[in-house]
């Protein structure tokens, strides 16, 4: 049967059941405030209903399928303050289109997200702390790969390529990551090692990136410990539109001349990428290719990264919506351990240097949207994570494929007004097989529900509950429950305050439980005995508004973990295995400001902008009384920009305080961390000119024993679009 006779059918048994009701039409145009410009690409959301839609080229949009009634509509759009538009009377009879005008902004103040409850919503209405990269941001950071996205976000802070959400994850060689990484609400994890590849995708592709703070677990499932990073790509545009980005960097000399190892003209890197996109009427195709190749600023730090990913979707009759992703990560590179000695920190043992690695990964999903009516709607999802790793520390690959399947159907309910009911089921098969751990699997299955009750116009409350079973094939099961309650309220327009209690859980993947490697000096050793670690979140902030350019976000929290798996090191022995900690906790409050402005001298637009963010924590091993390992007391970031016309410029201001406690050379000299970079873009037609110094004063930081972070380095390049 024809998918639009599908939908019909199921129409008429909503009609019946009183679900469905007769159906009427919103249009209009939305254009820029300024330059009276049509704005294309504008997200368009029907509150109090589950409908919406987005401009076409001509700023242009239609919402079909809308109940006669007032409604309340939201337009927003990156780059651009949001506008909400209240009691527009919607007719069984034409009624004139609706004619909308935003302003720009140069920082996003009240975004959309769908990260707090897996359906749009204004940042201001969440009951938690989130935060949110826009591309606006990525793209006059002009990264390389991810991680240099998020590593001005408040509260995150990068041990290696280990993420921490408010110290959640410290470091653990790898593995085991206690945030859980999505894309397009996908969990894209290795399955055995549970790493995160931050080079699966060009960042020409994000459109944002959402950082959930704080156990995640009730809709987001697994691995949600300590946060979500949700990594949302660009949808395919109405018009063809190529992009594309190159960027070339040099590495400086040491900071001493006696650790130089090599010719510094030599260490450098490249980083090409493109894209297309377009949309032939009800299709819509986005393509990218990616190349990084580097010589790294160490011995073994030499890499070649290659990307290729494709987005589509198809529109049906009666507003279905189908969305397939795939992406391909191909990485050769070599694999730094630690330095030779303290004199020679760019260097490795000569015992070393076959040390290579080689990843490749395939992701991919595809996704179902089915509006049965204005106030019902079921998704339905499956993906495919493949992970192969091979030739490292010098020995034959001894890796089988890693393969990671999920599927998920979920369903969005509003059953009477101020109501939004979020239900559904996720499942994940994980398998992997290596000589270095044997071969397993283990999956979980957890059903999830929650509620989301509008008690006035300026109160919400959030409930929610998850229950998962955990079952490693041959081996140990765990049930595992995630409750969730959260709060925001709106006493006054520039004020919302929020409240959330939830709870997080992580099983232990397949390396920590069961591998068995010897590598340098140390042994590691399997502990298959390793429960899951679980965790809950209090949450409690505000967010205020001092003008409409200016908001200050202040939240307290206090995150309690259970079972927390952490990397024990035998320093006798020689040998490291993963063990629970019965408790521990991490608490603190995190400040965030942010502040933008646009005036005109002497004919000439100028916009100033500020963003800066502080994160005090304190933690601490509640066992032994003392510090977890990995992980600063403060982490702060200061962002302060300048456009004047088609010149920007940008310096970055990123802190983190000395970390007291790390696992293999305790007794050695650490430092904090205080790194300064320079950023210049200049609009030069259809192109963007571009120019950077990262580590402008050449600090010397090792964020854990042994590894050196880059010196300075020197950047240029050029973005366009045709």
């Amino acid at each position: 049967m024809a998918p639009h006779r599908i939908i019909k059918t199921i129409r008429w048994m909503l009609l019946y059941a009183g679900l469905a009701q007769a159906q009427s039409l919103i249009t209009g145009q939305v254009t820029d405030a300024d330059t009276k410009a049509p704005l294309p690409g504008v997200n368009i959301q029907v509150l109090a209903t589950l409908r919406g839609g987005i401009t076409n080229v001509d700023g242009n949009f239609r919402i079909t399928d809308v109940p006669p009634g007032a409604y309340t509509i939201r337009f927003s759009m990156i780059g651009y303050h949001s506008l909400t538009v209240s009691q527009v009377n919607v007719t069984a009879a034409p009624f004139p289109p609706l004619k909308v005008a935003l302003r720009a902004t140069a920082i996003e103040m009240d975004p959309m997200v769908v990260s707090a409850g897996k359906t749009k919503q204004s940042l201001d209405q969440t009951p938690v702390s989130l935060s949110v990269v826009t591309s606006m941001e990525i793209k006059q950071r002009n990264p390389t790969n991810i991680i240099e996205a998020l590593e001005t976000a408040p509260g995150v802070h990068f041990i290696g390529n280990q993420i921490n959400i408010r110290g959640s994850t410290g470091y653990t060689f790898g593995a085991g990551n206690k945030v859980l990484l999505l894309l397009d609400g996908v969990p894209v994890y290795a399955s055995d090692t549970g790493e995160f590849n931050w080079d699966m995708l060009p960042p020409l592709d994000i459109e944002q990136i959402e950082v959930l703070k704080g156990a995640g677990s009730t809709l987001w499932g697994a691995s949600a410990l300590g946060g979500v990073v949700n990594v949302l790509t660009k949808d395919p545009s109405q018009q063809a539109r190529v992009l594309y980005s190159f960027s070339a960097g040099k590495y400086d000399k040491p900071y001493y001349d006696e650790w130089r190892w090599t010719d510094p003209n030599r260490l450098h890197f490249t980083r090409e990428d493109v894209s297309y996109s377009r949309r032939y009427r009800h299709l819509g195709l986005r393509v990218s290719a990616g190349r990084l190749m580097t010589t790294g600023y160490t011995e073994l730090g030499d890499a070649k990264k290659y990307n290729l990913t494709g987005k589509f979707d198809y529109q049906f009759a009666g507003g279905i919506k189908w969305t397939g992703y795939t992406a391909y990560s191909h990485i050769s590179r070599g694999f730094f351990v630690q330095w030779k000695g303290p004199n020679d920190p760019y260097e490795v043992d000569p015992a070393n240097l076959k040390n290579h690695a080689a990843v490749h990964q395939l992701n991919t999903y595809t996704k179902l949207l089915i509006p049965l009516s204005s106030r019902f709607s079921m998704n339905l999802r499956a993906s495919v994570v493949r992970t192969l790793m091979g030739n490292q520390f010098g020995e034959g690959s001894g890796f089988n494929p890693a393969f990671g399947q999920g599927a998920e159907a979920q369903a969005d309910w509003i059953p009477q007004e101020g109501h939004i009911v979020t239900g559904g089921v996720q499942f994940q098969h994980d398998a992997g097989s290596t000589k270095y751990f044997g071969e397993h699997k283990g999956f979980f299955i957890g059903p999830y529900l929650q509620d989301e009750w509008k008690i006035r116009e300026n109160l919400r409350m959030t409930t929610g509950f998850r229950y998962d079973r955990y079952q490693l094939v041959g081996g140990v099961k765990e049930d595992l429950f995630s409750p969730r309650w959260g709060v925001n309220w709106q006493p006054w327009s520039t004020t919302s305050l929020r409240a959330s209690v939830g709870s997080g859980f992580r099983a232990a993947t397949i390396v920590e439980r069961f591998l068995e490697l010897a590598i340098m000096n140390f042994k590691i050793v399997a502990n298959p005995q390793l429960k899951a670690e679980s965790s809950w979140a209090y949450d409690l902030g505000f967010r205020q508004y001092l003008n409409e350019n200016w908001n200050v976000d202040v939240s307290l929290f206090d995150n309690e973990y259970w079972e927390l798996i952490e990397a024990h090191m035998d320093l006798i022995r020689g040998q490291v295995q993963f063990r629970n900690i019965p408790r521990a906790r991490i608490r603190g409050i995190e400040a965030t400001t942010n502040w933008s402005y646009g005036l005109t001298v002497k004919n000439w637009a100028v916009r100033p902008g500020l963003q800066a963010s502080l994160t005090v924590m304190d933690h601490m091993d509640l066992e032994w009384r003392e510090p977890l390992t990995y992980r600063p007391k403060q982490i702060a970031a200061l962002k302060a920009s300048l456009k004047i016309q088609k010149f920007s410029a940008q310096v970055d201001y990123r802190y983190a305080s000395r970390i007291e406690a790390v696992k293999i050379y305790p007794i050695n000299r650490r430092v904090p961390m205080k790194f300064i970079d320079l950023r210049f873009t200049y609009d030069f037609g259809f192109l963007s000119l571009k120019a950077g110094i990262s580590n402008l004063n050449n600090y010397n930081y090792a964020p854990m024993e042994s590894n050196l972070m880059p010196m300075r380095t020197y950047t240029v390049g050029v973005q366009g679009e045709l």
